[in-house]
C-alpha cells in the first residue's frame, strides 16, 4: 500500500517511470507542502489541549499495537524486526523482540501486529508478514508466544498462507474482535493471481471468491480454521484456501475463510473499544485516475464493497456502499484508522473515528453522527502515515503513529488535569442497589479487553453528583489482574481498586468521581467480566447539613455466624438469609440513621466453590445486585458495605454458596431528620498512593502481631475518618490488618489473606484519632513472612 504514493499501479511506460519514483521515494523521506505556495512544509496547528511530540525512531515502522503487559509493539517492515517501547517510560528497549525473514520489497514486510484477548495468561500475539522462502514469497498469518521482551520465533503457528506474486496490494493487518475471531485484511495482489483478468482495474480478485485476495477473513484464532458463522461456511462449493499458497483453489470454488469482499487494498481497520459488538471500519486504498476514491467502510458480515466493479458511492445492487470516502482532490492514499477511547479526549471526540491519508500527510475525524469535515484535519504535515494506535501510559491515552519514511515513532496526546476536589459533599443512597453494567449481558454479551478502557454509565442517580459508591466486580478474569477506575477527562490516577487472581470472582467497593453525565472510567489490565452495581452518590453540600454526613461508631464487631446466637452476636438465620440487627447496636443510634457503614466477611467453603453475598435493607427485597465474592477452600474475603437499616432497624445478607459471615460496624451516614451541621461531609482528593510497602513508601511490610501508626497526608488536621484502598501485595501468608482510629481500639478485620502471594484489595472508611492518625494493626503467624502492603487515599470527612 506505501507505494501508493508514487501513485496507484499502471501500465506501460507510466508504469515504469512510477516505478523509478517509488524506488527514490523509499530511499528519501517525504513530506507533502499542504499550504498554498512555496515555502517549509506546513503542520497544521493541533486542536486546543492537544500535543505532537516524537517517541522513537525505527527502520520503516509500518505498524503500532499496545501491549497489557506495559509494552508497545513496533513493527519495522523491511528487516522482518519486532521492536518494543517501554510505555511507562516512553524509551525504546534495545535489540527486538522477534526477528522474521521477510521479503521486504515494495509493500511487502512485516506488517500487522496484535495481542490475543487473553494475552496476559497466554502471551499469545499474531504477526501479519510476507514470509521469504529460498526467494519465494508467501503472505502468513501466524500465532507466537511472548515472554517478557522476547517473542519466540520456534513458538510459530501458522494459521493461514496466502498466495503472494506482486510486491503491491498486500493488505497487512490483523485484529481480534469481540467476538473473539481473528479478522485479516488482505489486498488483492495488485494483478489478478489467478491469470485470467489483469492488474489494476481489471483485476477482478476481489470479486473471486476462490481466492483470499481482496478480502476481509475471518479465522478462528486458535486453529486458522474457518470462523464459525462465516457466510460461505456452507456453501455447496465451499473449500478451505487458508493454505493455497502455491496453487489456488479451482474456479467457481468459493473460500470459507471470507466473511466479506469487493476491496482493492483494505491496508488497515480497527476495531471499535468502546462497545460489547464486534464494530470495526476497513480503510481501502483507491485506483487512480478522476474517479479515484478512497474509502472507509463498515465491516458487515457477507459485504460486497464494490471493486473492480466501482469505487466510492455507487448506485449498485448488491453492493455496499462506504461511510467515507473521498477523491484525489483531498488525500492520495489512506491507511492508518483508530476509534478514540470514549471519555479520554474533549466530548467531540467520542464516538470518533480517526483516520490518515498517507499520501496527503493528514488525518481526520469522522464524528459520532458520521460527518467528517475536510477542511479542518484534525492535523497535517506527517508524511506518510502507516498505522495508529491508542497505548494507555501512566497518565492516560495517548494516540502513536508510525511514519514509515522518516522512520518515527510520534505519539499525540490530550492535556489533563487530576480529578480536583469538588467541595463538601453529602451522600445519598439509592433506595435500593441497582447495576448499571454488567458485562455478560451486555447486548452482544462480551468481556472487557485487556489494556482497554470503557466509558461506563452508571445511571440517572449518578448524573450531577460529584462521586459514587460503586462495587466493582472481576469475573473469572483470564490472568490475574487489576482495575484502576477514575472520573473521565482527567488524568489517569497512579491508583488501583480492585485486584483479582486468574478465573476468580473478586469484588470490591470504591468512591469514585463522575463526570456532569453520571459516568466512570474503568480501566481491566487482563480480558474480564466486569459487573458494576450502584449503591449510592455524593452530592454537593456547601453549607450545613442534615442528611449524607458520616459519623463513627463504636468500632464493634457484632456477628459472627460460626459462633451461636446470643447476647453480643444477634442474628437469626432463615434459608440463605442472616438478618442482624444493628440500631442501637456499637453506637448507632436508633433514629436520624439513613445507612449503615459496615465492614462484611464472608467465609468461603471448605471445597472450591465459588460464593457471594449481597446485604439490603432488612424485611424488604434482595436487589439485583451483590457486595462480595468469596473463592472456596475456607477462603475469606471483605468488603466494605453502605446499605440502609429496615423498619426494626437490622441488615439482612444473602448468602449464596458462603456458609457463614462476619459483621462489623463503623459508622452511619445521617438522615434529614438530625440538626444540620458541616461535620461529616466528605471531601474528594486526587487519588493518591501514601503507602507503597515494596518501596519503603511510608513503611515497611506489616510484621506479625504489628501496630503500625500512620498519618494520612492528605487528611488535614480535624478530619473524622478517610475512604481509602488497602491493598496486600501480595501477603506473606495467611493474616488479616484491621485499620483502627486508636492502637488500643477493638480490632476489626478490613483486609484478608488466606495464603501466600495472595494480591488483595478492600475499601476502608477509617475514623482518625483525635491527632489525625490510624494504626494498622496485622495479624499472621510468626513462622509467615510480613505482608507488603499499599494505601491509595481517595477523599477524608471533615
Amino acid at each position: 500500500m506505501l507505494c501508493e504514493l508514487a501513485g496507484r499501479r499502471a501500465s506501460g511506460t507510466f508504469a515504469a517511470m512510477r516505478r523509478l519514483l517509488m524506488a527514490l521515494l523509499v530511499a528519501i523521506p517525504v513530506v507533502v507542502t499542504l499550504a498554498s505556495g512555496a515555502g517549509s512544509p506546513v503542520v497544521h496547528a493541533l486542536p486546543p489541549g492537544f500535543s505532537d511530540v516524537a517517541v522513537a525512531s525505527v527502520a520503516r515502522p509500518t505498524a503500532v499495537e499496545h501491549l497489557p503487559n506495559g509494552r508497545t509493539a513496533v513493527l519495522e517492515q523491511s528487516t522482518g524486526r519486532v521492536r518494543l517501547i517501554d510505555t511507562n517510560t516512553g524509551q525504546l528497549l534495545p535489540g527486538f523482540a522477534l526477528d522474521l525473514a521477510v521479503c521486504g520489497s515494495g509493500e511487502r514486510g512485516l506488517l500487522g501486529f496484535a495481542p490475543d484477548p487473553d494475552f496476559s495468561a497466554t502471551g499469545r500475539v499474531y504477526v501479519f508478514y510476507v514470509a521469504s522462502f529460498g526467494g519465494s514469497c508467501r503472505t502468513r498469518v501466524s500465532a507466537f508466544r511472548m515472554v517478557g521482551d522476547s517473542i519466540s520465533p520456534s513458538s510459530e503457528q501458522v494459521l493461514i498462507q496466502i498466495m503472494n506474486r506482486r510486491s503491491n496490494h498486500n493488505g497487512g493487518d490483523v485484529e481480534i474482535g469481540n467476538d473473539g475471531f481473528l479478522y485479516v485484511s488482505v489486498g488483492d495482489d495488485g494483478a489478478d493471481p489467478r491469470g485470467d483478468s489483469g492488474s489494476a482495474g481489471a483485476n477482478d480478485a476481489a470479486q473471486d471468491l476462490g481466492v483470499l485476495h481482496g478480502k476481509i477473513l475471518r479465522l478462528d484464532r486458535m486453529t486458522g480454521f474457518p470462523a464459525a458463522g462465516n457466510p460461505y461456511l456452507g456453501h455447496p462449493d465451499g473449500v478451505d484456501c487458508r493454505g493455497n499458497y502455491l496453487v489456488l483453489a479451482p474456479q467457481g470454488s468459493v473460500c470459507r475463510e471470507i466473511f466479506a469482499h469487493g476491496l482493492r487494498n483494505p491496508y488497515r481497520f480497527a476495531f471499535d473499544p468502546n462497545t460489547s459488538a464486534t464494530r470495526f471500519f476497513i480503510n481501502d486504498v483507491g485506483q487512480s485516475g478522476v474517479d479515484q476514491r478512497e474509502e472507509v467502510n463498515e465491516g458487515a458480515i457477507g459485504a460486497n464493497y464494490g471493486w473492480n466493479t466501482c469505487e466510492g458511492p455507487c448506485a449498485v445492487p448488491g453492493l455496499t456502499n462506504p461511510i467515507v470516502s473521498y477523491d484525489n482532490t483531498r488525500g492520495r492514499f489512506i491507511t492508518a484508522g483508530a476509534f478514540v477511547p470514549d471519555g479520554v479526549w474533549p466530548s467531540e471526540y467520542d464516538g470518533g473515528y480517526l483516520f490518515a491519508d498517507g499520501g496527503s500527510d493528514r488525518i481526520w475525524l469522522r464524528r459520532a453522527d458520521g460527518s467528517v469535515d475536510f477542511t479542518t484535519p484534525f492535523i497535517t504535515g506527517r508524511s506518510g502515515i502507516a498505522d495508529m494506535a491508542f497505548v494507555l501510559e501512566l497518565g492516560g491515552w495517548a494516540l502513536y503513529y508510525t511514519q514509515v519514511f522518516s522512520g518515527q515513532v510520534r505519539k499525540i496526546t490530550f492535556s489533563t488535569s487530576p480529578s480536583g476536589p469538588a467541595g463538601p459533599l453529602a451522600y445519598e443512597r439509592l433506595p435500593t442497589a441497582t447495576r448499571p453494567f454488567d458485562s455478560r449481558t451486555t447486548a452482544p454479551p462480551a468481556r472487557i479487553r485487556g489494556g482497554h478502557t470503557r466509558l461506563i454509565p452508571l445511571g440517572p442517580e449518578a448524573v450531577g453528583a460529584d462521586a459514587a459508591l460503586v462495587n466493582i466486580t472481576f469475573a473469572s478474569p483470564s490472568a490475574a489482574t487489576f482495575a484502576a477506575v477514575w472520573e473521565p477527562r482527567t488524568t489517569r490516577p497512579a491508583t488501583s481498586n480492585l485486584n483479582a487472581p486468574a478465573l476468580k470472582d473478586v469484588a470490591n467497593a470504591s468512591i469514585v468521581p463522575v463526570d456532569a453525565q453520571g459516568r466512570i472510567i474503568l480501566h481491566t489490565q487482563a480480558t474480564s467480566d466486569v459487573i458494576v452495581d450502584l449503591a449510592g452518590v455524593f452530592v454537593a453540600a456547601p453549607g450545613p447539613t442534615a442528611a449524607g454526613r458520616f459519623q463513627p461508631a463504636q468500632t464493634k464487631r457484632v456477628v459472627d455466624s460460626r459462633q451461636a446466637a446470643g447476647p453480643g452476636n444477634e442474628h437469626t438465620r432463615s434459608g440463605p438469609v442472616v438478618n442482624v440487627p444493628i440500631s442501637s447496636r456499637a453506637g448507632v443510634p436508633p433514629a436520624g440513621v439513613d445507612a449503615v457503614v459496615l465492614v462484611v466477611a464472608g467465609i468461603g467453603r471448605s471445597i472450591p466453590v465459588q460464593g457471594w453475598l449481597t446485604a439490603y435493607a432488612g424485611g424488604t427485597s434482595r436487589p439485583p445486585s451483590s457486595n462480595l465474592n468469596v473463592n472456596g477452600d475456607g477462603d475469606v474475603r471483605t468488603n466494605l458495605v453502605v446499605v440502609p437499616l429496615g423498619a426494626d432497624g437490622s441488615v439482612d445478607v444473602y448468602l449464596s454458596d458462603v456458609p457463614d459471615l462476619i459483621v462489623e460496624v463503623i459508622g452511619w451516614f445521617t438522615d434529614d431528620t438530625v440538626g444540620a451541621s458541616g461535620s461529616g461531609r466528605f471531601q474528594l482528593i486526587n487519588p493518591t498512593r501514601e503507602v507503597d510497602s515494596r518501596n519503603n513508601i511510608g513503611f515497611g511490610p506489616l510484621e506479625h502481631l504489628e501496630l503500625q501508626p500512620f498519618n494520612p497526608a492528605s487528611a488535614p488536621d480535624g478530619a473524622a475518618a478517610v475512604a481509602q484502598n488497602l491493598t496486600f501485595a501480595p501477603t506473606g501468608g495467611w493474616g488479616f490488618v484491621g485499620a483502627l482510629a486508636e492502637p488500643s481500639a477493638p480490632l476489626i478485620t478490613n483486609l484478608n489473606g488466606s495464603r501466600a502471594g495472595q494480591t488483595r484489595a478492600a475499601l476502608a472508611i477509617t475514623p482518625l484519632s483525635g491527632s489525625g492518625s490510624e494504626t494498622f494493626r496485622a495479624e499472621s503467624p510468626i513462622t509467615f513472612r510480613p505482608h507488603h502492603f499499599l494505601v491509595d487515599i481517595f477523599g477524608y470527612f471533615e
